[in-house]
């Protein structure tokens, strides 16, 4: 096996534990998502920033799964 060849599994186990890692995270932000939505009070009494703030990381990290998705795609490809 050629050091190329190498160099590309390192970089795409390296991409699917971030991806992982991303995954989790994501999961954990919609759970609190859902919670911090909770539809049963008031409007008012919603802590709109704490909700801003995980929806716009939430928006981050699907963004960079989408992008980790491309490049694994690209290295398994290279790979074979």
């Amino acid at each position: 096996m050629n050091v190329e060849k190498l160099q590309y599994k390192g970089m795409l186990a390296e991409a699917k534990k971030k991806y992982r890692t991303l995954d989790t995270e994501a999961s954990g932000l919609i759970i609190l998502i859902r919670t911090l939505l909770n539809p049963y009070t008031e409007v008012l009494t919603l802590d709109i920033e704490k909700i801003l703030v995980s929806i716009n990381r939430l928006h981050s990290i699907t963004s960079e799964m989408n992008s980790l998705k491309k490049k694994i795609n690209n290295l398994e490809s290279e790979i074979e």
